[in-house]
């Protein structure tokens, strides 16, 4: 909770009349040359409950890439990533089921991991692809591998950042963590069953949001203008000009069931387009060093064009400093890999 000092700090960061521009302002910098990815277009996908909402630069024949973002986040964390891509691309960022502008679940409906592939699976469907290359962050990422393993015929080129793979939990503790989400998802049920919201000023939500990301990432993991960047599609008005958090609070609902270590490294075993893993130097590793390392040696067994690189910065790096981490994109995706030998193969970009 925050309180006391560190919420005034960080209240005293944010400006209430700044979330109008924040998107345009913050992009203003890092805009293209030619002017392909200067402007996103928002589009909306109709699905039985609503709507999934999303961002999109360049021009519509462009080669595909879908992006994706991390939990509680929304489309707004490729926004400094996508001006600085190369030519001929057609970059998709979706808000996922309950974040952003995407609409919420029904009532009585809970949020699940394996929705996840049908969420991805829906929208490459709905976009015409045949293949697509796809650009995640944190849980996107992990979606996107997982996703890769499951459609290897789909995905072309996979991008992680600051998430090797959805994480393993001891088998000692499913019983324990199944109960957990039961009972939190009842408390959930009867906070939204009596209407009342959290009401905030931009400032004050801003700040909030900015703690909360250095707490469970480290200091650093989230910049003020990044913060911005997020809550422009992370919060809505209330009837009394206030914000409230877009995001459905039934994602903060833990995980029913959970997975060990065979089942990740089963995942990752199948993983075979050309990936690129990026590592945030100051961020933690979301599991024990042991299987991130067991993981790592996976994919490298697994696929020759597996590629391995930590920068320094926080988990959000790729909104924080998009010019240390777009070089390495760009190149990976301007690459042609032609699978080479994986006795030879130092897993590296020439």
């Amino acid at each position: 909770m925050l309180k006391g000092r560190s919420l005034i700090f960080c209240k005293s960061l944010f400006r209430a009349d700044s979330c109008p521009r924040v998107s345009l302002r913050a992009c203003r910098n890092y805009s293209d040359h030619n002017g392909e990815y200067s402007k996103a277009e928002e589009i909306r996908i109709q699905v039985p409950y609503g709507h999934i909402a999303g961002k999109v630069w360049g021009e519509p024949n462009g080669k595909p890439i879908l992006g994706l973002h991390g939990w509680l986040d929304n489309a707004g964390t490729h926004d400094r990533i996508a001006p600085l891509l190369p030519p001929g691309y057609r970059f998709v960022c979706i808000d996922q089921p309950g974040h952003g502008r995407s609409s919420h679940y029904p009532p009585g409906m809970h949020y699940k991991m394996s929705d996840a592939f049908t969420f991805v699976h829906l929208v490459i469907e709905h976009m015409k692809w045949d293949k697509c290359c796809i650009i995640g962050h944190s849980l996107g990422g992990g979606m996107g591998s997982w996703y890769s393993a499951l459609f290897p015929e789909v995905v072309e080129k996979l991008v992680s950042i600051d998430l090797i793979s959805f994480g393993a939990m001891q088998l000692q503790k499913h019983v324990r963590i199944s109960r957990k989400s039961v009972l939190e998802a009842e408390k959930i049920r009867k906070k939204m069953a009596s209407g009342k919201v959290p009401e905030y000023t931009f400032e004050d939500a801003c700040g909030r949001a900015f703690m909360a990301a250095n707490v469970m990432h480290g200091m650093g993991a989230l910049t003020k203008e990044s913060v911005e960047i997020l809550m422009s599609r992370g919060l809505v008005k209330t009837e009394n000009d206030l914000y409230t958090w877009a995001s459905d609070l039934r994602l903060r609902i833990p995980t029913t069931f959970n997975m060990v270590q065979e089942v990740v490294e089963e995942y990752a075993s199948k993983i075979t387009c050309p990936h690129l893993l990026i590592k945030a130097t100051d961020s933690t590793k979301f599991m024990t060093d042991e299987n991130f390392d067991r993981l790592i040696k996976v994919y490298r067994h697994h696929n020759p064009n597996f590629v391995y690189r930590e920068l320094e910065g926080g988990h959000h790096l790729h909104l924080n400093t998009p010019e240390l981490v777009s070089p390495l994109i760009n190149k990976f995706l301007e690459k042609t890999f032609e699978n080479p030998d994986p006795e030879i193969s130092q897993f590296d970009m020439v």
